[in-house]
Order: C-alpha cells, then sequence, then structure tokens
C-alpha cells in the first residue's frame, strides 16, 4: 500500500520572493556576534537604526541589530528584522521598534525574546523561542503582549490599539494594572481601550488596515531599487542565509492555497485530494489494520429507526439528530492506523461501526472542513476536502462501492465528524442527510486538571460554538459556481425541522454568544457557570420570524468525570400567525471514546449535544396549539455542537457589582383556554406598577435572582388575573449566571418555586403536580445585534446605568376553578429595570427631556410579534408633571400627559396614552439615578388597544 497527495503550484515574483518566506516562516540562526541577535533582512531608505551610544544611521540589507538597538522607520519607511531564532518583526511606516533582551540556545532551542514595540505597526511571525509560553515578549504603551506559537498583528496606530493572533497557541494582553487576557484561536483580536481590553472576532478592517502598513508601494523587493546579484553578494546576507538551518512557523501547507474566486475553490477541490491507493502484492486491509498497532478510540453514535421505543419518535429519529439510545448505535469504536501513512504528510485512520467502514483523514490535524470521499472495490480511497464548500465525488478507479461525505472539526487533543454514508453509490452519489446514514464520532484526550491552569485568578472562557453539521447539510443549496454550500448558521439547540421552516435566510442572519463559562476558582472548572445563547427576530412588523435559545447551568463532577450539564430554553416562531413554541430538554458536554466530556490540555474542547442520550434524552419543543405541518414527531429532536476555546479574561477586570434595581415587564399570554371555543387569541399582560419587577445582581457568586407579576390588563381572560414568576437563584444552584453586566442570564428556579397565576377569585394556583415551569430571562446585549431588524431606523437606548432584555415561560396549571387544565406560554417579553430614585430625591424645579426606545409585544388580529419605536418624554420637577410620545411603534404614534402618583417607594409618573382611529392605553414610568445624577434616566411599561390590534411593552430613555 502507498499514498500519494495531488498539489498545486504557485509562481511567485522575485520581488515577493522574500516576503513569502516571512510570512511561511522560513528562517534560521545567524552567525553569532557578541551583541548580535539579528539582521536587517529587507530594508529600504527610510529606515533607521540608533544602536545604544551610538548615532542614528540608515539601516541597509544585511546590517546586523544589535541589543537595545532601535530601529525607526518614517513615513514611507519599512524594515523587516530577521532574529537568529528565526523570528521576524515586519514594522512598518512611523514605527519604532527596540530589541530589549535576546537569549538563545540553539542546542536545547531555549532562550528568552523581550521587544519594546513604541509606536506605528508590526507583524511578529514565531521562531523557535515563540514555541514555548513566556518565550517571547512585547512591551507597548498600553500594556505587554505574549506571544506563543504563531502569529500577531500589533496595531498601535488603529483607536483603540489592536493585537491580532493571525496563527498559533496563544496571545496574552497584561495591562498596566497587571490584569491579563488571553485570546486562544486564531482569528480573533483584543482592543486595549479606556474602558478596558474588549476580545473580538478579527476583521477585514483589522488585517486591511496592517497590511497596508506593512506595504511599501514605492519598494521592489525590500528596496527602492532592485537589488543586483553582486550587492547582494556584498551584503553578506547570502552568505548568512546558506548557513542557517529551516525553521517552520505555520502549520504544514494544503495541497493548494484558499483563493477567494469561485473558478479558483472549484479548481481547489479538484486539486486538494488525499489518495490512498492499494499495491497488488499488499496483504488485505485488516491484515495492515493488525500489524499496524496504532490505534485510537472513539465514540460513535448512530440513529435507528426509533428511540429507546418512544412512539413520537418513530418516524425517522436520525432525520431530528436524535442518535444513539437503546433503539441506536452508541459504542466506542477502535480506529486503526494505516501503517503506510505514519510518516506520511496525513495519517489515515479506518474503523469499522455498525457494519459499516469508517475512514477519517488528518484526525490529528487542526481542521474545520467538509469532505467527499469515493471507495472502490479494491479498496483504494480518495478524499477530496474544502473549507468554503462540500467538493463532489471525486473520481477513482474501478467500480465505486462506498461514498461518504461530512465534516470535520479537530484540534489538539481532540476530534469531531459526522459521517454521511451515500444511499446510492457511484460516480454521482446520493445522500439522505438524516435517518440512520449517518454517524458521529467523538474522541479526544480528556482534560487532566490536575495540572491545569497554574494560575492564582478565576477567569471567564469563552468559547467559539459551531453550528449544527446535520442541519447544515440538510438544508444545503447549490451555489453559483454549482458547488454544494452547507446552511452554516449559528443557531443552537434549534430542531432541524424547524431550521428548514425558518429557511437559511433566517438561520444565517441568527447571532450567537458562544459559549462564557465563568470560573468559580482556579485550578478547576468544576463548579463553574456556563451559559450559551442565541437569538434572531427577522423584522419589527407582521412578517416577523423569531427565535431564542438560551442553555444555562454548571460543571460538575459526575462519577469523577467533570460533565457539562444545563437545560434548554428559548423558544421560535416562524411566522407572525403560528403559535409560539416553548423550549425544554437538557444540554450536556458529551463524554469521547476514552472517558472525558472535556478535551485537550487547556479544556480547549467540548461537544454539547442533548443531555443522557442514553436514557432518552431529547430536546422538546411545547406549543399551546401546534401549528400546520407539525406533528409530534417533529417536536423531539437532538443538536450538536463543537465548543472551541477562544480566550480568557479575568473575572477581577470585570463589570459585575451587587446591587438590585426594580422596574417593570410586560409580554403576551397565549393559552391553551383562550385558544379553545370560542377563540380569544393570545392577550396583553404587564406590571401594574414600578416594582413588580425586581432583578439581584451577586458579583462574588456570579448569580441573580428576579422576580416578576404581570396583570391582564385588559381583564379578558376569563379565568386567571396574574402571573407570577421567579428566575435564578438566591443560592447557587446553577439557575443563573451573571459574567458582567452586558452579559448575564437565568432560567426558572429550582423546582419552579416562586412561580404562579392568580385566578379571577384571588386564590394563588401552584403549578400543575409532577410539572416545571420552563422559564428564561436574558439581557439585551447576551446576544449582541439579535434584535438589530427590530430596531432598524429606530434609536435603541444604550444607557449604561439600566438594563433591560427579554424573557418567556412555560407553565401548566391545573384547578377546579379552570374548565380544564391550562398549558400556558409567553414568548420573547420584555422588562426594564435602573436605580428608581426615590421622590424626595428628584429635583423640585427645573424640567428634563429624556430620548430613548420603546419595545414590545404585538397581537394583530391572530397575529403576534414584536416591535419597537421611539421614545421620548419631558418632566416638569416644579410641577411633577410632563409629557410622553411612542412614535413609530408598529406604524403607530400615541401619547399620554404624566402626573406623578403617590407610591410607598421610588417615583411613579403614568397618565393615559391616547393615539388617532380610537386607540387608547395607560403609560407608566419611573425616574433613574445614573451616575451623573438621580435624574440620569426614565423606565416604564405601556399597553395600547385599538381594535383587534393591542401591544404591551417597555420604554427606556436618557436625559438629553
Amino acid at each position: 500500500m502507498h499514498v500519494s497527495k495531488l498539489t498545486g503550484r504557485m509562481l511567485l515574483s522575485p520581488g515577493s520572493l522574500f516576503s513569502m518566506l516571512l510570512l511561511s516562516g522560513v528562517a534560521v540562526g545567524l552567525p553569532a556576534q557578541a551583541n548580535d541577535v539579528g539582521v536587517a533582512a529587507a530594508v529600504n531608505t527610510d529606515a533607521f537604526g540608533t544602536p545604544p551610544g551610538g548615532a542614528r544611521s540608515t539601516k541597509v540589507l544585511g546590517d546586523n541589530v544589535i541589543y537595545n538597538e532601535r530601529i525607526e522607520t518614517s513615513g514611507t519607511g519599512l524594515v523587516q528584522v530577521l532574529l537568529v531564532d528565526g523570528s521576524t518583526f515586519t514594522v512598518g511606516a512611523n514605527s519604532d521598534l527596540v530589541i530589549d533582551e535576546f537569549v538563545y540556545d540553539p542546542n536545547a532551542r531555549s532562550g528568552k525574546l523581550v521587544a519594546t514595540f513604541g509606536k506605528g505597526v508590526a507583524r511578529f511571525v514565531g521562531g523557535k523561542l515563540s514555541k514555548k509560553r513566556g518565550g517571547v515578549t512585547v512591551k507597548t504603551p498600553v500594556g505587554t503582549i505574549g506571544i506563543r506559537g504563531g502569529i500577531a498583528n500589533l496595531n498601535l496606530t488603529s483607536n483603540p490599539p489592536v493585537f491580532s493572533l493571525i496563527f498559533g497557541k496563544d496571545l496574552t494582553y497584561t495591562g498596566p494594572d497587571g490584569r491579563t487576557s488571553r485570546i486562544h484561536k486564531a482569528g480573533y483580536a483584543m482592543e486595549v481601550g479606556s474602558g478596558g481590553t474588549r476580545i473580538r472576532r478579527s476583521t477585514a478592517a483589522d488585517f486591511g488596515s496592517v497590511q497596508t502598513a506593512l506595504t511599501n508601494r514605492s519598494q521592489n523587493g525590500g528596496a527602492l531599487r532592485k537589488p543586483s546579484d553582486r550587492q547582494i553578494v556584498g551584503s553578506g546576507l547570502s552568505g548568512i542565509i546558506a548557513g542557517l538551518q529551516s525553521v517552520t512557523t505555520l502549520p504544514r501547507s494544503k495541497p493548494l492555497t484558499q483563493i477567494a474566486n469561485a473558478v479558483q475553490e472549484s479548481v481547489d477541490t479538484q486539486l486538494q485530494v488525499q489518495v490512498l491507493t492499494q499495491d497488488t502484492t499488499t496483504q488485505d486491509l485488516k491484515t495492515e489494520q493488525a500489524q499496524s498497532g496504532t490505534t485510537d478510540q472513539a465514540r460513535i453514535l448512530r440513529a435507528g429507526t426509533t428511540f429507546n421505543g418512544t412512539a413520537a419518535l418513530n418516524l425517522a429519529p436520525g432525520t431530528l439528530g436524535v442518535v444513539g439510545g437503546s433503539s441506536g448505535f452508541d459504542q466506542v469504536v477502535t480506529f486503526t492506523q494505516q501503517p503506510d501513512t505514519q510518516t506520511s504528510t496525513y495519517r489515515l485512520w479506518t474503523g469499522t461501526a455498525d457494519g459499516t467502514n469508517i475512514y477519517v483523514f488528518d484526525p490529528d490535524d487542526t481542521v474545520n472542513e467538509y469532505f467527499t470521499q469515493s471507495i472502490n472495490a479494491d479498496g483504494d480511497i480518495i478524499e477530496a476536502y474544502n473549507t468554503g464548500f462540500i467538493p463532489d465525488a471525486p473520481s477513482i478507479d474501478g467500480t465505486i462501492v462506498q461514498n461518504a461525505r461530512g465534516q470535520r472539526i479537530s484540534g489538539e487533543g481532540f476530534g469531531y465528524f459526522v459521517h454521511f454514508i451515500a444511499t446510492q453509490p457511484g460516480p454521482d452519489p446520493t445522500f439522505n442527510y438524516g435517518g440512520t446514514d449517518y454517524f458521529y464520532g467523538l474522541y479526544g484526550e480528556a482534560t487532566n486538571f490536575d495540572t491545569f491552569d497554574s494560575t492564582d485568578t478565576e477567569k471567564v472562557r469563552s468559547y467559539t460554538l459551531h453550528g449544527d453539521v446535520l442541519t447544515a447539510f440538510q438544508l444545503a443549496s447549490v451555489g453559483e459556481t454549482d458547488t454544494l454550500q452547507a446552511a452554516t448558521s449559528n443557531a443552537l439547540f434549534l430542531n432541524p425541522s424547524i431550521a428548514e421552516d425558518l429557511g437559511t435566510g433566517f438561520l444565517s442572519n441568527v447571532k450567537s454568544s458562544g459559549l462564557k463559562v465563568l470560573e468559580s476558582s482556579s485550578g478547576t472548572l468544576d463548579g463553574a457557570r456556563y451559559v450559551a445563547a442565541s437569538m434572531y427576530l427577522s423584522t419589527g412588523d407582521s412578517s416577523q420570524a423569531s427565535f431564542v435559545s438560551v442553555s444555562l447551568g454548571d460543571i460538575g463532577n459526575e462519577d469523577g468525570t467533570l460533565v457539562l450539564s444545563g437545560e434548554r430554553r428559548g423558544g421560535h416562531r416562524t411566522a407572525a400567525a403560528n403559535s409560539a413554541a416553548l423550549y425544554g430538554g437538557q444540554v450536556e458536554s458529551l463524554e469521547g471514546g476514552t472517558g472525558g466530556t472535556i478535551f485537550g490540555n487547556n479544556a480547549n474542547y467540548m461537544l454539547l449535544g442533548p443531555g443522557n442520550l442514553e436514557a432518552g434524552g431529547t430536546f422538546t419543543d411545547g406549543y399551546v396549539s401546534v401549528p400546520n405541518g407539525i406533528i409530534s414527531t417533529d417536536q423531539m429532536s437532538g443538536t450538536m455542537h463543537v465548543a472551541e476555546l477562544s480566550s480568557e479574561t479575568e473575572i477581577s477586570t470585570l463589570d459585575r457589582t451587587s446591587r438590585t434595581l426594580t422596574g417593570y415587564a410586560a409580554g403576551a399570554l397565549e393559552s391553551s383556554f383562550n385558544y379553545g371555543s370560542p377563540f380569544v387569541g393570545p392577550l396583553v399582560f404587564g406590571t401594574s406598577t414600578v416594582g413588580d419587577f425586581e432583578i439581584s445582581f451577586d458579583g462574588q457568586n456570579g448569580s441573580l435572582y428576579a422576580t416578576m407579576t404581570l396583570d391582564d390588563v385588559n381583564d379578558s381572560d376569563s379565568e386567571v388575573n396574574k402571573y407570577a414568576f421567579a428566575f435564578g437563584e438566591q443560592s447557587g444552584s446553577g439557575q443563573s449566571v451573571f459574567v458582567d453586566t452586558d452579559t448575564f442570564a437565568a432560567i426558572e428556579t429550582t423546582n419552579g418555586a416562586g412561580t404562579s397565576v392568580t385566578n379571577s377569585t384571588g386564590d394563588t394556583i401552584a403549578v400543575k403536580q409532577g410539572t416545571t415551569p420552563s422559564s428564561y430571562l436574558i439581557s439585551s446585549t447576551l446576544v449582541n445585534d439579535a434584535d438589530a431588524p427590530l430596531f432598524a431606523g429606530k434609536t435603541k437606548c444604550t444607557c449604561e446605568f439600566l438594563e433591560w432584555g427579554y424573557w418567556g415561560s412555560k407553565v401548566e396549571t391545573s384547578d377546579s376553578s379552570f374548565a380544564a387544565d391550562r398549558f400556558d406560554t409567553f414568548q420573547i417579553g420584555t422588562w426594564v429595570a435602573g436605580q428608581v430614585t426615590g421622590s424626595a430625591d428628584l429635583p423640585n424645579t427645573g424640567t428634563a427631556t429624556y430620548a430613548g426606545h420603546a419595545v414590545g409585544n404585538v397581537i394583530n388580529g391572530t397575529s403576534q410579534y414584536l416591535a419597537a419605536g421611539d421614545f421620548s418624554m419631558s418632566l416638569d420637577f416644579s410641577t411633577r408633571n410632563g409629557t410622553a410620545t411612542i412614535a413609530n411603534f408598529d406604524d403607530r404614534t400615541m401619547s399620554a400627559t404624566v402626573s406623578e402618583q403617590s407610591i410607598a417607594d421610588g417615583n411613579l409618573f403614568s397618565g393615559p396614552l391616547s393615539g388617532p382611529s380610537g386607540l387608547n392605553g395607560e403609560l407608566q414610568t419611573s425616574v433613574v439615578s445614573g451616575p451623573n445624577g438621580n435624574d440620569q434616566g426614565v423606565i416604564g411599561d405601556f399597553y395600547a388597544v385599538q381594535g383587534t390590534w393591542s401591544a404591551s411593552g417597555i420604554v427606556a430613555g436618557e436625559k438629553q
């Protein structure tokens, strides 16, 4: 058996050759001199060097660089410094660099590099010293950067400064106050501003600004004039390079560089292939596997025709992502490395699961790519792969007996793949993305928490959450170049059948918070809290579809293994005329083939899926009235999401002050009672006064607790007058997480304590015995920009001194005063809270004007959706009166004259709302305190009715 790999070739112009060498990490040690640390490898006449105690002079090609020499560039300058260990600094115009300390032992490959980068733009490509933590340190005016095993862009010219990890293990930033943040994933950047450190995805602007700064159009190969061969020989550079051993600082390249051109991508697919051919004298495959002796264990999951005997899942549970269980396949499978691939540039695993051969290429690579395989009757295997699209089946000699297609995501100590088997193999195979025709595979090295994180500080760990692969393939589409495009989405824990109803346009716009893990102690994740959320509102009118998904819980020890475990909450509405679904079910980190659910040396990876699959655990969707086209089979599902560590931030750097805020809330009720006969439909509910909503944050515990009381503002429900809800915890029970003032969430309290209804005669009715409410409460900033379409053309209040957000709940009750057991839901209601000022503490004279937004639920005939509008208010503190307007709210404008009402605590300004065509309702508001005064903002709620149209929501504004 032998291995071959097809590759592509690239032609480089002479002027770009040296830059390509730098970018590919080709560099080596230099001749040792007393103070020499490197050489000026590329330079023009606008670059200068000033040695310690020496005069400033122009740097030329091949100049040595010595300790503490200051390298400067002018407005058109550019210099590349090649250090003895293979590291390079490429320094742009108007920049300043000093190599403060350089110690390197080439035999032990140890040492230290310390540099000071005073201004400008630079790119660092790591050499041997960057392979170890602490080996490379770059001091800047705003803090100290540590770079491990990689490439980093340093941009001090942007506002604020931005440091980006292009490739490598990690990038750390330590501020002047000693607080440290860390990026673990390439493609992320740090902004260092006066408000603190913000970690985010790198943008095209980040790369573009650095690339522009490192490009000098007047240069040719690094000099104004292309150097002649004689000049190069005379510089001594050729002799230096000739004696150097190569260092590779980038990962091994794929056969052909990805090109962002559709035609080139098509060519790319044909060139990027992995081929395994079988020699005629080679023994059969099974004999070779036995002789190789190199194996690994992977947990393989496959759907059955039923799921644990559940009647509702007798129709192809695999189509809904429900795998394993007593009726499916859930086993640890031994995968064997092919012997002829042990010393090649890649590896091949083979294993047999449920009677099907599975082939996995490059199981140890750090990749996220799609693949398509063809296997012939002789056992030859050929695979095409691509990061941007799903390749066509590659051609292979002989009769094709099996095709496979899928995606793999792997990294250090972790691997996950989804393997779809063709239902009809051949040159143009057919696939069924569901049923029993695919496998999930999970393998990896469990994190050793005995040696985990030696620091003494607790952190917030941020993970990227990859979309569900099954859904991506089920909804894949043919692109403009006839390539198959996976339907990638940030939607989390979304039933695949509902994903199809929402459509790829909706799914592509879903926003995600990723996974946030809040450590409770250093050196372990035991006891850490987590939250993961995704959300999107497609419009602000009756064409709206909506989705919010939240998982919240903690990491705990289960039989000696740390497991992330929590609840799935949220809901969707596929169309405004459809009833909403409210979510249930558990989320869990799944165990791999050799144990453990958290993988990598720094807890780098997890795979999140339905909790307790072995016992029949699934995600569930509950409807008051099931929309047409959705059957009971569609109400149970499962999805899988890889969590990949991207950054860490010390908790001490975050704003998480303990405090209690009061305010208002609103929502729209959908009830099985009101959807019966006679049909009443959804109804608006809201708080009756300030303080009916209260939220308390516990910064020490990282938790929160909130209570809410809502009234039937129109007295439209003949059975129920009031709902009471409670969220989170008053003690540590994993029902909430408070990361910082922008990032927090809660679900119902333990066992649903504090949630009840009040019937028409004033009796309090507890939730139905044997049931627990499913509730959620999130900050409006938990999932950034998820509600941007809702606020299009509106002015959203971004007041930092108050909080507002969304909530929902599903409640079952039973009482003799009810005609039948009730099933009630609230989907994406609203709340707002602040530090309500006491009436006596408000100004006695003067006026104030406020501006902000209104947002709430709309019931328009049989349709229900959210709308937003502009809110403005003026108060005269001497007369305690004012006026308020809600404008452009679902194409309506309404106004109120408000006056202060006497209440025991705080302040309350309220009055009737009115508008054209008989619109009427009520507005109540309260002035809140901020850092700039006792009257800095205003919060409130409102309801309005106009025929078959009604609305209920909240308002928030800031003093102008």
